[in-house]
């Protein structure tokens, strides 16, 4: 067995890293600034809230991102064009471990205890309390399971809990593709207190595997031998450097989710290869006042849930981390790296892009008209049933 880590696709990997915002005390106040703590423990005021780093291991190099903290929607997916990585929805083994969104994806915790890890990460006052510490972590995992509001739309997939499987981290070796192959040990899903992969610098990062087998994945939607690489495993590691309030730890391990389902973020460089473009039903970049209205509207329904692929969706494939375009105001949503805070009182963290971006990679049936209670009634079930097994 060769050594294991992250791949997108077989010549290229993505990783993810984020730069969270964090609450410093000055003067008496506590207010909202984007920093490290320097080594006085004073907050350093940095002018960007977000760093990506995209990694393709043909060239070998890397491309930094710098994001503001603006917001935008749409959404991208992680892979290329025929060959997306997503999670498969048929039991599958990989060197003898199942990894498949059957049963629901597991997740474990460094330590397999929420105060173990709480404890190795610095907070803002008082240390919130194992209980809210906990309640924080399955929340960032229930976010993305949510019925969408709009669209009435499940998800096809729920998280379980496990942390009778340690979770273990394998960053694989930057550079080498063959170490990006096979089994992921731990659970499905690891979240660690660890030194981001690009180093102390950055808030998060997200490292995912893929089996060596490809191009017959099962889809939610019953489709088979599916083209696309199976996710095998996902590591997210959350920088312990830093200060975090709990809401905002929260909001970032949800970003960091959805990265470990197969997201990527909205900045990220199509043209190294890692992720897809910019795909939306109508997205416009000609005003701020078309960015914000093509940009934030719903558009689930045109996702085909036989043939994903082949939904009527434009791709943008340009440059539009600007003004109009990604940067435009009023638009909000949870994976544009930097950007999520202003989503920490909104009920349903996924706005209508995650909505859609998860439909792609795990598509439901579009519900006819007078189904959303059948729908609400059969995922409180399956909720039911979750907690259960916890």
């Amino acid at each position: 067995m060769g050594p294991r880590g992250v791949v997108v696709t077989s010549r290229s990997c993505l990783l993810e890293y984020d730069l969270p915002m964090f609450i410093g005390r000055i003067a008496g106040a506590t207010v909202g600034v984007r920093g490290v703590l320097n080594g006085s423990g004073t907050t350093a005021r940095l002018d960007v809230g977000h760093v990506g780093v995209v990694t393709s291991f043909c060239m070998i190099v890397a491309t930094l991102v710098l994001m503001t903290p603006n917001s935008a929607e749409a959404f991208r997916v992680i892979g290329s064009p025929g060959a997306w990585a997503r999670w498969d929805a048929a039991v599958r083994f990989v060197e003898g471990e199942e990894r498949s969104l059957e049963g629901g994806l597991r997740y474990s915790i460094e330590t397999g205890s929420y105060a173990g890890l709480r404890d190795q990460f610095n907070w803002v006052g008082a240390p919130p309390s194992e209980a809210a510490f906990e309640a924080a972590v399955h929340r960032a995992f229930e976010h993305w399971e949510v019925i969408d509001v709009a669209s009435g739309l499940p998800a096809a997939f729920h998280f379980v809990e496990d942390l009778e499987t340690p979770a273990i981290d394998e960053p694989g070796i930057p550079g080498v593709p063959s170490s990006y192959l096979g089994l992921n040990a731990g659970a499905e899903i690891d979240v660690f207190a660890a030194t981001p992969h690009a180093g102390p610098s950055f808030g998060g990062s997200v490292v995912f595997f893929v089996d060596t087998v490809a191009n017959d994945l099962t889809l939610t939607s019953g489709t088979s031998n599916y083209p696309g690489f199976a996710i095998t495993g996902a590591d997210i590691r959350i920088n312990p450097a830093f200060s975090y309030t709990l809401w905002f730890f929260e909001l970032l391990l949800t970003h960091e989710v959805g990265h470990a389902l197969g997201l990527a973020d909205l900045e990220a460089n199509p043209s190294l290869g890692a992720v897809s473009g910019f795909l939306d039903d109508d997205a416009s970049v000609s005003s701020d006042a078309t960015a914000g209205a093509t940009f934030s509207n719903e558009f689930v329904g045109l996702i085909d849930v036989i043939d994903p692929d082949a939904s009527n969706l434009q791709s943008l494939l340009g440059d539009i981390d600007t003004v109009p375009g990604l940067d435009s105001p009023g638009v909000r949503l949870l994976m544009e790296s930097g950007a999520y805070e202003v989503l920490r009182f909104d009920a349903q963290k996924l706005q209508n892009d995650e909505v859609a971006g998860r439909q792609f990679l795990y598509p439901v049936p579009v519900p006819e008209p007078g189904m959303g209670l059948m729908l609400t009634a059969g995922a409180v079930t399956l909720t039911g049933f979750r907690r259960l097994v916890r």
